[in-house]
């Protein structure tokens, strides 16, 4: 007659054996409740995090849909804006250049500053557009220098300042006396416009090239 051995780690005594029980028991009923836990935070946490992703889209485009009536009155105000005095009336480019230096200098010249020299750049002519540029050397206060390029960039038409440069012209440890103005910088800039070409100056190019 064959006798069914028990495995080793089952305790002889009866009352391990139900220690050991509740144990066996215990374990299985947490990876059964970690089983279920587990994979519910998981998956809530992914719909709260996509229920956030769609509130703030939501909110993103209700805020965007709000600012659509102004948006539209504000783009017929400025459709109904003369854009001609936007750009430099000069039809050519010998007169967009000279329009555009005797602005600057009016600039310049009602904010305390001194055009030292200035010198016409080749214009760029792109499509229906001319961007027409001259370089500037200036002697201006360093308080006057920011009243000059606040006058040209909020001065219509719109004038574009590039390629700064300012040099101070007092020696190193300088220092001003009561009652002695400090001495001017020396500015120097590119200063641009845009003016519109004429229709007719644009044909012509394209007529030449078909004959």
């Amino acid at each position: 007659m064959s006798t069914v051995t028990e495995p080793r780690w089952i305790p002889a005594s009866p009352r391990d054996r139900r220690v050991l029980a509740i144990v066996i028991l215990l374990l299985l009923m947490t990876t059964v409740v970690a089983c279920v836990a587990v994979p519910s935070v998981l998956l809530h946490r992914y719909y709260d995090q996509y229920l956030s992703r769609l509130s703030r889209q939501l909110n993103s485009q209700s805020a965007f849909n709000n600012l659509r009536p102004k948006v539209a009155i504000a783009l017929e105000a400025l459709k109904s804006r003369d854009v001609r005095r936007l750009y430099l009336r000069g039809a050519t480019a010998a007169l967009a250049s000279a329009e555009l230096q005797d602005l600057v200098k009016q600039a310049v010249e009602a904010n305390g500053g001194r055009i030292i020299a200035n010198t016409s750049v080749s214009p760029k002519d792109e499509g229906q557009y001319r961007l027409v540029t001259a370089n500037f050397q200036i002697n201006v206060s360093n308080a006057n220098l920011r009243r000059v390029l606040h006058a040209l960039e909020t001065r219509e038409p719109y004038l574009f300042s590039e390629m700064l440069v300012i040099r101070s012209q007092v020696p190193f440890g300088f220092r001003p006396q009561s009652g002695i103005p400090e001495p001017d910088l020396f500015v120097q800039m590119d200063v641009s416009g845009i003016a519109r070409v004429a229709s007719d100056t644009v044909s012509r190019p394209a007529q030449g090239g078909k004959s």
